[in-house]
């Protein structure tokens, strides 16, 4: 038997894979739940769980001790779901995502019940048997049919769907108006010579200003953002990292778009000298943005709640977001997200109890309206839809009041997206992660040495992530 938790009707209409963004009109004072549009209501929940035999669960991503508001907010939040199921008891553990850390878990069998993880890692968990199918579930609760299917896909395996998707992102362009006014551009660039030809007038050496910047630490997020640059010059994931179709990959990183890519990198730090003299990683790139020591940023969209949290003071109405620039082959970027698992260890009664838990906070409707009311969060981020069909039209109005966001400043991007103007391309695959940490290594080495040769340097990386890692 399965029930409903409020009496707000819905009807289903024809999935499309659409690309529209959550796009609201700004508004920055506090907002009454009578203000908002209804709450979208379309989950189905069981009269019981695990048969109510006793079950207890570990959730990862339990705020810490030193964030008394959000840890008080979360155990609020599962106090609530227990006394729904009195038979389910849910422990919270602090742990966060990292992939090296859940690969020694994973080896341990110490997986948590719930936990969250990034787009590029369903293959990893599913290939090892680590994660369970929540198809089951997802279906019973009503809630597959409303999911983007693009987005399901990145979770899937035939018929077997192993990830509640949390949230999803494309790469853009952050820019700060008054640097690009001041400098007698009236927009950000079209193309990425453009990029380049406005970067030098920005940049500033006197002054410590770049007129751009991406993650330059070497690390993976190094490498994540140049590829986004080489999917700029025309590459894709099937270009870096080729499915042999026998259950083999070859690296093939080592031509085409990515050396091209790889030479324009070079020539922003010698030619045209316009990137930043320091080392900027995910958190001190946005530092640099908003202090106006950068121009230009490759920039997920969710990374303006970071500024958000973090810079109560940034005048948020003095940047705006696009899409990247144009390649040969149009503007392409890179995307990617966040979805939960559940660890296949656990045992049916407990996978239940984990797959509703996530799907009551996420879809609940009292949840929906008590969970946005009382988030730090910046509402109005320009990240890409987790829904289609009327369940994102009502998403949509619900969240519009809530907006914290000057979101007018992100058409440029929401516009090219929805324009049809965008490639959107996933990230590549398999062993993602160690791709970003080889190619973030050489950008680090392009950056800090003049001359480097690409090409040989790309073909001996290439053969190093054949043989330590795609091989093994």
């Amino acid at each position: 038997m399965f029930r409903k938790m409020s009496f707000t009707s819905y009807r289903r209409t024809s999935l499309f894979l659409v690309a529209i963004f959550a796009m609201f009109s700004a508004q920055i004072f506090a907002v009454s739940a009578q203000d908002a549009a209804p709450v979208p209501d379309v989950l189905m929940l069981p009269e019981e769980i695990a048969g109510g035999e006793p079950v207890t669960i570990t959730v990862a991503e339990m705020p810490s001790a030193d964030q008394p508001e959000a840890l008080a907010t979360w155990q609020e939040t599962a106090q609530r779901f227990m006394d729904l199921y009195p038979n389910v008891t849910i422990e919270g553990t602090e742990l966060q995502y990292d992939p090296a850390a859940y690969t020694a878990l994973i080896a341990g069998n110490q997986l948590p019940t719930l936990f969250r993880a990034y787009f590029t890692e369903p293959p990893k968990f599913i290939s090892q048997g680590a994660v369970a199918d929540l198809s089951p579930y997802l279906e019973a609760a009503g809630i597959t049919g409303v999911f983007n299917p693009a987005i399901l896909d990145v979770m899937s395996e035939g018929e077997a769907i192993y990830g509640i998707p949390k949230d999803a992102y494309a790469l853009g362009l952050a820019y700060n108006i008054p640097m690009l006014e001041a400098a007698g551009f009236d927009g950000p660039p079209e193309t990425w010579e453009e990029l380049a030809e406005m970067a030098v007038a920005m940049t500033d050496r006197d002054n410590n200003v770049a007129g751009f910047a991406f993650i330059n630490d070497g690390s993976g997020a190094t490498g994540w953002h140049f590829t986004n640059i080489a999917y700029g010059f025309g590459a894709t994931p099937q270009d870096i990292i080729t499915d042999n179709g026998d259950g083999t990959y070859t690296a093939t990183f080592d031509q085409g778009a990515t050396v091209d890519a790889m030479e324009y990198v070079q020539d922003l730090r010698w030619e045209y000298d316009v990137l930043p003299g320091a080392t900027l990683d995910w958190g001190s790139i946005s530092e640099a943005l908003v202090s106006n020591r950068v121009a230009m940023a490759i920039y997920a969209g969710d990374q303006f709640n970071w500024v958000y949290t973090q810079f109560p003071d940034a005048n948020l109405a003095d940047f705006g977001y696009a899409a990247t620039p144009a390649g040969p082959n149009g503007r392409i970027t890179l995307s990617g997200g966040n979805l939960w698992m559940v660890a296949a260890s656990a045992t049916e009664g407990e996978q239940e109890a984990a797959a509703y838990f996530q799907l009551w906070r996420q879809f609940d409707p009292v949840e929906m309206q008590t969970a946005i009311e009382v988030t730090t969060e910046a509402v109005g981020m320009p990240t890409l839809p987790l829904f289609v069909g009327d369940y994102q039209d009502q998403y949509e109005a619900f969240r519009e009041p809530y907006n914290k966001l000057p979101v007018e400043n992100y058409a440029p991007f929401v516009d090219a997206v929805t324009g049809g103007e965008v490639t959107i391309q996933a990230e590549p695959d398999p062993n993602v992660q160690d791709y970003y940490l080889e190619i973030g290594t050489l950008v680090s080495e392009v950056l800090s040495v003049e001359d480097v040769d690409v090409q040989s340097r790309l073909t001996e990386i290439a053969q190093d992530f054949q043989a330590f890692v795609l091989d093994r």
